[in-house]
């Protein structure tokens, strides 16, 4: 009889196998699509999950674990590896965590217990209304990639145990900054045209000028970015209040960039 402790890792295990032949291919570039006349390129953090409220979730479960002076701690890594890498890092926090902590602050149980918690959190119960549908809805009009920003375990993880890497066939990008590997997703995923859907302002604005007329930019004005002020000279081509929202768009509208 298998242990509670070698169930939990072979479980894991073949997520991680699961997840790694979902995502083969289309994260190395591997793999090159047709050309199709619209591809979607969608975020993930605040776009399709409401990641502000996983972070408060995972925060109150981690308490329970560590207490309020480790957690503090563990949030304040949190913020130093974000700020260096340009994503949230969540490996590298708990990594670091681990390294700066005496065992006698935060025993080796302890510790695991808290990875745990960000291995085997349910995502999939943080999805946004309506986001099943709309990227059902979207794959009607054209090709719905996942190109998320963040690292390339915690995040894909969260994108498999979400559902969402299987409700877009396996077709995600993981990258530090997207805005960097435009022609790298553009080669993988060729269209005449591409809408870009995400929380953040400054991703749109960024990509706006590289692309072009090419480019349609869909503001979804969910979590902590919904009221940043545009930059300036910058308006997106469309912005929704949720991404449910997206569902009364036409193929048309999304081709045009039309409001």
């Amino acid at each position: 009889m298998f242990s509670s402790q070698f169930q939990a890792h072979h479980i894991q295990e073949k997520r991680r196998n699961r997840l790694s032949c979902l995502l083969q291919g289309a994260q190395t570039g591997g793999t090159i699509y047709h050309m199709t006349s619209l591809a979607f390129l969608i975020d993930v953090d605040n776009t399709l999950l409401a990641n502000d409220g996983i972070k408060s979730d995972l925060d109150a479960h981690i308490r329970v674990e560590m207490g309020p002076a480790l957690t503090a701690r563990y949030w304040e890594l949190y913020e130093q590896a974000r700020l260096e890498c340009g994503f949230v890092n969540i490996p590298l926090a708990l990594q670091r965590l681990r390294a700066q902590t005496t065992l006698a602050e935060l025993d080796e149980q302890t510790y695991l217990h808290v990875r745990s918690i960000f291995d085997n959190y349910p995502f999939f119960k943080a999805l946004y209304p309506h986001v099943v549908e709309t990227l059902t809805y979207l794959s009607t009009l054209g090709t719905t990639v996942i190109v998320s920003d963040g690292d390339s375990i915690f995040q894909a993880e969260k994108i498999f145990a979400s559902s969402l890497a299987e409700d877009v066939a396996g077709r995600v990008l993981i990258y530090d900054h997207k805005q960097k590997y435009l022609q790298e997703i553009m080669n993988t995923y060729p269209a005449d045209h591409y809408a870009m859907i995400d929380d953040k302002p400054d991703i749109l604005a960024d990509c706006k000028p590289l692309l072009g007329e090419r480019l349609t930019t869909v503001f979804v004005r969910q979590g902590k970015y919904a009221e940043q002020p545009l930059r300036p000279g910058f308006t997106p081509d469309i912005s929704v209040q949720h991404i449910g929202d997206l569902r009364n768009y036409s193929a048309a509208q999304f081709l045009r960039g039309q409001e």
